[in-house]
């Protein structure tokens, strides 16, 4: 059947299920392509440059968006490099029916709200204020509350890039429309605690409720100091108008949850502490990664439509642990999950009923709380009938065969996201060496390597041979050597993999050193003409990289 003999309606409905690089590729392919989707008013859906090899505010100059504008609803920017409002502006004036828009880690941010925003607009996602001159600047305030005003916002999501100033998006919302869904992610909380008071605009007294519901997610916390006012913005909450939830995760987790949420939550595994209690109790040391949420006790309806639509958004927040050795299934929340974290692994695949999108293979025991070390290595059968839904895989310290890269490439042709940690440098050899025979079979776009003393030119000469590599991670958590480490491999691996949007190396180098790798990879990138490209190359555990998320199903970055 010919496309465009469709009704457009229809049409429209598949050129929304193709993804942004296709569409813009089909409308380009004829005229009669163009001519077709004039023909009626069509709405673009969910149009994402985000996460793409088009991620260059270039891209907006094409036809697609130039004819189309008027017709997108939805469009994710997040991310891009080269995105400022200046060079925003000029196009935003065509999206005159956007609902939806995501400019979260670009250059811009909230002050800039007023030149970037659509008049329809009803969701916005985007940085919080730069600086802190900014954060107390009420001229500027007025002018962004303003703009919450005119457009009456239904959902917002904040950036925000100061721990220690948490709660200030909770104050400048007050007095703007009530807001249905809040989101606050706050992404920089490496730095020492300092004393709130010396922000003008933060005091100790309790904060509006703005909103419907709420949701708090902190990266990374490693803050040393007791609990005072370190969650600012939760705990000058009035929890008596509140139901919440409370999820930490470092190496265990811990939940706290009003009553009304004690039953979704079974306890099946050591480390795994669930406490009952109407107010979040103030008195333990923050760690790991934190999700807070919360829903205003007037404007929200508890009833099995809203208990259905919470479990569901849990859904991959935890595995589904399946202990092997003793064939038990452990689901921390009563919520199906296509995520399963599997140990005592060899032959892991044959034992499955189900047939898991995403697996972590991993050498801890949560049902005993032990390490359990796999004498010998494990296998991958041939037949991989379990696994052909599998789109992401973690392994986490397990030893492997030689053929176990090849069996899996082969078996296992959905897999998008291979994310590998080996904490001994023996072993790790033992992973490149089964990479090397077979990586050339991979179709991924996302990889991670975690390990110590990492052989950089060996590693990227074996990624160079995947081409559809858009995301990479590679983590040296301790060097051993002095050597100096050479990125000619590196480089040709930026050649070759013209997919790539993302290469995120955190190395431990001097500051020195990690300059000196940089700056080749990012001559190298403009050289090429990829504005898109985002490089950075950072000190261990420091760095904050806004591609992460791929490489881990859940927001709590649960990893074993």
């Amino acid at each position: 059947m010919n496309f465009l003999n469709l009704p457009v309606e229809l049409g429209v409905m598949i050129f929304n299920y193709l993804d942004t690089s296709t569409k813009i590729n089909v409308y380009n392919s004829c005229e009669q392509i163009r001519d077709y989707f004039a023909s009626g008013f069509c709405h673009l859906e969910n149009v994402v440059l985000s996460k793409s090899t088009l991620a260059t505010v270039k891209t907006l100059d094409d036809s697609l968006f130039v004819n189309l504008g008027e017709h997108i609803r939805d469009l994710n920017l997040s991310g891009i490099q080269d995105l400022t409002v200046e060079n925003l502006q000029p196009h935003i004036s065509r999206f005159v029916n956007l609902k939806y828009l995501d400019i979260t880690f670009t250059n811009i941010y909230l002050s800039d709200i007023a030149k970037v925003c659509p008049q329809n607009l009803k969701h916005i996602a985007i940085n919080y204020f730069k600086t802190l001159c900014t954060y107390n600047d009420e001229s500027i305030n007025i002018t962004c509350r303003q703009v919450f005003e005119d457009r009456q916002f239904e959902a917002v999501h904040f950036v925000v890039f100061e721990f220690d100033v948490s709660a200030s998006p909770l104050l400048f919302l007050k007095g703007v429309p009530p807001i249905n869904n809040l989101k606050l992610t706050v992404s920089d909380n490496y730095k020492d605690f300092v004393d709130l008071s010396r922000h003008q605009n933060l005091s100790t007294n309790v904060i509006d409720i703005n909103f419907n519901k709420l949701t708090y997610i902190f990266r990374d916390c490693a803050v040393t100091h007791k609990m005072s006012r370190q969650l600012d913005g939760v705990s000058r909450l009035d929890f008596s108008q509140l139901e919440y939830i409370f999820i930490m995760y470092l190496e265990k987790i811990l939940i706290y949850v009003s009553p009304i949420f004690s039953n979704i939550f079974t306890v099946t595994c050591n480390d795994l502490k669930v406490e009952i209690a109407s107010y979040l109790p103030q008195n333990f040391m923050l760690d790991g990664n934190i999700v807070f949420k919360a829903w205003n006790k007037l404007t929200t309806t508890f009833d099995d439509i809203f208990f259905n639509k919470l479990l569901l958004e849990f859904k991959d927040f935890f595995p589904t642990y399946v202990c092997m050795h003793s064939k038990t299934k452990m689901r921390i929340i009563n919520s199906p999950s296509n995520w399963y974290c599997i140990d005592n692994c060899d032959r892991f695949e044959k034992k499955l009923e189900d047939l898991p999108e995403n697996v972590t293979l991993t050498d801890f025991c949560r049902r005993d709380g032990v390490v359990m070390r796999c004498r010998l290595p494990i296998s991958l059968s041939k037949d991989l009938t379990t696994l052909r839904h599998l789109t992401f895989l973690r392994v986490n310290n397990i030893p492997l065969r030689k053929d176990f890269f090849t069996h899996l490439f082969n078996g296992c042709p959905k897999l998008a996201t291979l994310d590998l940690y080996v904490e001994k440098h023996g072993m790790i050899r033992s992973y490149t060496q089964s990479l090397d025979k077979s990586f050339h079979l991979a179709k991924l776009k996302n990889f991670m390597l975690t390990s110590e003393d990492i052989e950089y030119e060996i590693i990227f000469d074996i990624l160079s041979r995947c081409l559809t590599l858009e995301n990479v991670h590679i983590c040296e958590y301790e060097r051993a050597s002095n050597d100096e480490v050479t990125v000619n491999n590196i480089i040709v691996f930026i050649e070759k993999c013209v997919k790539l949007y993302s290469l995120f190396i955190e190395a431990d180098m001097s500051g020195e050193g990690l300059t000196m790798m940089m700056a080749p990879l990012r001559i190298t990138a403009q050289q090429l003409g990829r504005d898109h490209l985002c490089i950075d190359v950072c000190e261990s555990y420091c760095g904050w990289n806004p591609f992460v998320d791929v490489f881990n199903p859940s927001p709590l970055h649960i990893l074993n």
